[in-house]
């Protein structure tokens, strides 16, 4: 079989190539020599000047036995002619037009010499890349071997295969002994099983897989299941009964446990050593399940105190069983905590507490609000309704008043000296910026498309576009 050709083509004079100037060079060289008359081409272009180095291997793959430089041009009929070869072996001109040879330019020498330098780096590192890659595959194939063998070990100590049946598979086998299906193996050890769940040889050498299609390659045994510092591999959904990778899982990786039986503190780690937990790392749903409206809650929340232990350890969430008695629940159902982290139990708990009932509520909810100005608490939806009902006349300072225009609250005491409205003396709150929010509307629609707005007799306001 003959050796092919094997070509480095300079068509694109973007191409940032390191030996396209190289070739532009020898080009213009050649073409002034052998035409004076003719201006040469200003570079190589794609189906006009596309120049190759065209060479063949030598036999031992190291070196190139020979090397071509061909610079050729575009014909009507898109083809290519090649007008000249010039041997960078023996460095001579073929015209081949006219059928003449010549000796190489002198001011062009050193370029050629640098191209078949490249040719010749380019052949051995190719080499060389495809030997050591060869060496890779050895060492994978006897890698591969020696857990075979010690797959069939493990399968003949427990009973399940005999040596005369070991020795009649392979070590270059890629099947079960046992069922004579397909192997698997470990995505971290390599250690190998048997595909078949169904077969002993599975449970012999037990490795899990994720049921998520496009993780089927995620693939671990029972050692390589747990990494010390992160989450376990895979993880069993409690609902579902699925196995998951640990990113398709929402996890508890159990509360923490001071010396001194009081609240923990957080820790970055969740394998870090001297803490005790209340348990290990464990599941509480999937993705999956929460996706298809599963009650998940019941498993495990989100703690809402940016400070919980939880939130610490790789972002996860708090079981049942870490929940404390001092766990709190906001009645809009938008705030948890589970009572069991540091900054849940201080005395500052980032809650409004209704004075009246003295029932508690997270900042962002709306059955009850906080003065803008003053931060004093106000009364709850529910205690609003039972002073309205027994007509209680001074509910005092915590009395909240909502602007119709901001909507923000003030108590009693910051409702005084209502500023208002600087364009329609709409009475405001000192909340408000100095126009309300009608008129700065319809301010931005003037500056817009220069119309303007005015006021009727009874306070209303109409807006006049001029286009």
């Amino acid at each position: 079989m003959s050796n092919p050709w094997q070509c480095i083509i300079f068509e694109d004079p973007r191409s940032g190539h390191p030996m396209l100037p190289l070739v532009i060079k020898v080009m213009h060289c050649i073409y002034r020599t052998f035409n004076p008359t003719r201006p040469p081409p200003p570079t190589v272009m794609k189906w006009r000047y596309s120049q190759s180095l065209s060479y063949q291997v030598h036999k031992d793959g190291y070196v190139p036995s020979i090397v071509i430089l061909n610079l050729r041009e575009g014909q009507r009929d898109s083809t290519m002619k090649t007008l000249f070869t010039i041997n960078l072996n023996t460095m001579t001109v073929n015209d081949k037009v006219q059928n003449r040879h010549f000796p190489v330019p002198n001011e062009i020498g050193s370029s050629l010499r640098d191209l078949d330098e490249y040719v010749r780096k380019t052949v051995r590192e190719k080499k060389e890349a495809e030997v050591e890659e060869a060496r890779r595959r050895e060492r994978e194939r006897e890698e591969h071997r020696t857990r075979v063998q010690a797959f069939y070990r493990c399968l003949f100590d427990k009973g399940l295969i005999d040596e005369d049946h070991g020795e009649s598979f392979s070590v270059d086998s890629l099947l079960c002994p046992v069922c004579s299906l397909r192997q698997t193996s470990c995505s971290k050890c390599k250690i190998i099983s048997c595909s078949n769940s169904d077969c002993a040889a599975s449970s012999a050498v037990p490795i899990s897989r994720c049921s998520q299609a496009s993780h089927q390659a995620r693939r671990f045994c029972t050692s390589c299941l747990e990494s010390p510092g992160s989450l376990p591999q895979l993880g069993k959904c409690p609902i579902c009964s699925r196995v998951f990778c640990s990113e398709e899982l929402s996890w508890c990786v159990g509360r923490p446990i001071s010396d001194d039986d009081g609240i923990a503190t957080s820790s970055s780690n969740p394998d870090a050593s001297g803490i005790t937990r209340v348990h290990s790392a464990r599941p509480l749903f999937c993705t999956a399940c929460m996706v298809n409206g599963q009650d998940v809650r019941r498993n495990g929340r989100q703690c809402s105190n940016p400070g919980c232990w939880s939130i610490g350890l790789c972002n996860t969430k708090v079981c049942p069983e870490c929940t404390t008695h001092d766990s709190f629940s906001c009645p809009c159902g938008r705030y948890w905590t589970c009572g069991s982290c540091e900054s849940q139990s201080s005395a500052v708990r980032r809650l409004l507490t209704c004075p009246r009932c003295l029932q508690c509520f997270c900042t962002s909810c709306s059955y009850i609000g906080a003065c803008g100005l003053c931060r004093r608490v106000g009364l709850c939806n529910d205690c609003m309704e039972e002073v309205s009902e027994e007509g209680e006349k001074k509910p005092g300072g915590n009395l909240l008043f909502q602007c119709q225009n901001c909507q923000g609250h003030l108590c009693n005491a910051c409702d005084d000296d209502r500023p208002s409205c600087c364009t329609c003396s709409r009475i405001l709150c000192k909340l408000c910026d100095e126009e309300c929010k009608r008129c700065a509307h319809f301010r931005r629609l003037c500056d817009t498309d220069y119309g303007f707005f005015e006021f009727g007799s009874s306070g209303e306001m109409t807006y006049h576009n001029l286009y």
